[in-house]
């Protein structure tokens, strides 16, 4: 027999204790593992309930405690916590071989922070026994990307021009004229700041004798300008005017930052000049002086003068206003750079005639780059004819059109009138012999997160809408039919359907003749949260918060 070298028996004695060595580091490890009883402080995720059906259910991340004992579930602020947690079903790991009582498989409550829920982790071997107690944290909401629009619109607060503070005796009604006593007409939102929206009341800024049938109303300074906070729309202060006259501001709006802007000079001054706030308190500033005026109306106190602002009067904006009315539909665009008003201005032509039935047009632009298109609300056929339309046009920057929303015919892009609830022809004609302007279609172009959508308001003849749509007016694929119309985004078709010769309109609120309605936006960037504002003629103003985060 060949007997090995000793250095090969050696290494051979070497080998068998090496494994002995290591076999019985890994029984000893074996036995520490077995031995713990803890929750592994990684890959810990709660899946919420899924409140919101189009979404799929939410996963929370999850945060230790220094001592690793307490488990907080990080939600952000813009969740339902209730909703989401009652029920929400917890994903995590154990150490080696324990277990947990009540199990992971069991649906918990995890939102009552004063009764978290405890876990009882024993361990394989049974020598050891810890608690857990998992609860929640609020965390920073998580925005979506750029360029994906929003999530979500709430309406957030509702009120009538009397919970305003305007005169009147709220739902008031005789015969087919408004009641002197009832109150405010025309009202314009516009935010001032992130934190304050103010409405102005042309009718109690300029006065008006009633001569277009709406009443005699006095002029009253005090009346002309409110403001209120926006979270809760209680009143908040005064506007701070500097030497303008309550009665030669035509219009207001703000631009898509929340500085609100003002049109300032009547007609028979042949100039419009444009201010600028960035605070209620704060001084108006100048931005330019215009050679033409935007007071077009003919009657005293009517819907026809407006402005509406496309981008941010700070740096690079626009502003479109009335115009003339004219066989071509003609209206101003006056361009601002660098907080100032470029000298000159430009003649938009919508294609659409504005003397036809109602004598009111109104557009939109959807930003300020000379390519940007827009949105006209136009009301067609004759002044009189029960025939007439409203009719909702997006434009490209020449004239042409690019897409249209028929207001008045039956089921065209998804829309359904009913002539059961008041969706008859005065409903979207604007057909009102005595007065211009009346049952106004207001257009709204609004670019949200970077995303850009159509907003429009109609007056009827016994309520209001307002209806948010895509971009291109097509309705989309997402329905929900609210009031007789289907309606892209739940929740932002608000419409009052019969006031005064029904009961009661929408959420039991009783709703008088409406002539018109009007609203107003701007968006923060920088916090993904926006707001508008709808003001509907003879009721108040309903109000929207919009915010742009993860579901």
């Amino acid at each position: 027999m060949k007997i090995k070298p000793l250095r090969y028996l050696l290494a051979s004695a070497l080998s068998v204790m090496a494994v002995a060595a290591v076999t019985s580091c890994k029984d000893d490890m074996s036995d520490t593992l077995r031995s713990e009883a803890k929750i592994e402080p990684y890959n810990f995720t709660v899946t919420g309930v899924g409140v919101n059906p189009d979404k799929a259910a939410p996963v929370f991340r999850t945060n230790f405690s220094a001592g690793g004992d307490t488990i907080y579930i990080r939600v952000p602020e813009n969740y339902d916590v209730k909703g989401e947690l009652n029920g929400a079903l917890p994903n995590f790991y154990l150490s080696m071989g324990a277990t947990v009582t009540p199990p992971m498989t069991e649906a918990q409550d995890f939102s009552d922070p004063e009764h978290p829920v405890e876990y009882t982790v024993t361990s394989a071997d049974g020598s050891a026994t810890r608690k857990f107690y998992v609860t929640y944290m609020l965390v920073p909401q998580i925005p979506i990307a750029y360029g994906e629009g929003f999530t979500e619109g709430e309406k957030i607060a509702v009120k009538t021009y009397v919970e305003l503070g305007f005169p009147g005796s709220y739902g008031s009604w005789a015969g087919d004229n408004l009641n002197p006593n009832q109150g405010d007409l025309m009202g314009f939102p516009a935010f001032c700041g992130n934190e304050h929206l103010v409405v102005f009341s042309r009718r109690f800024a300029w006065g008006d004798d009633g001569s277009s049938g709406a009443g005699a109303v006095t002029a009253n300074p005090a009346h002309a300008f409110k403001v209120f906070d926006i979270a809760t729309l209680a009143p908040a202060g005064s506007l701070n005017l500097g030497g303008i006259s309550p009665a030669d501001v035509v219009a207001v709006a703000s631009d898509w930052s929340g500085n609100m802007v003002a049109a300032v000079g009547r007609k028979a001054s042949g100039k419009t000049d444009f201010y600028y706030w960035t605070s209620p308190t704060a001084s108006p500033v100048l931005l330019g002086t215009a050679d033409v005026s935007v007071d077009i109306s003919a009657h005293a106190a009517d819907a026809s003068p407006y402005i509406n602002i496309a981008g941010d009067v700070t740096g690079s904006a626009v502003i479109a206003a009335s115009a003339p009315r004219d066989a071509d539909g003609s209206h101003y665009k006056f361009t601002f750079a660098g907080g100032k008003m470029v000298p000159g201005y430009d003649v938009i032509k919508s294609g659409h005639s504005s003397l036809d039935k109602n004598g009111y047009q109104m557009i939109s632009f959807f930003g300020p780059e000379a390519n940007a298109p827009y949105l006209v609300g136009d009301t067609q056929d004759n002044p009189g004819e029960d025939n007439g339309q409203i009719q909702i046009y997006l434009n490209n920057p020449d004239g042409t059109n690019r897409g249209t929303m028929d207001y008045h015919c039956s089921d065209v892009n998804g829309w359904v009138m009913d002539s059961n609830k008041g969706d008859v022809w005065w409903s979207r004609s604007g057909k009102w012999l005595s007065r211009d302007g009346a049952r106004r279609p207001t257009v709204h172009a609004l670019v949200l997160n970077g995303k850009s959508y159509s907003y429009w308001t109609t007056g009827t003849d016994w309520g209001s809408r307002g209806v948010l749509m895509d971009q291109d007016l097509t309705s989309g694929v997402d329905l929900q039919e609210i009031g007789g119309l289907k309606n892209p985004y739940p929740g932002w078709c608000y419409g009052r359907d019969t006031g005064a010769k029904r009961d009661s309109g929408d959420e039991g609120i009783y709703v008088t003749s409406s002539f018109g309605a009007i609203a107003d936006w701007f968006f923060d960037d920088e916090t993904s949260i926006g707001y508008l504002a709808l003001w509907t003629d003879r009721f108040g103003v309903v109000l929207f918060r919009i915010t742009c985060y993860e579901l």
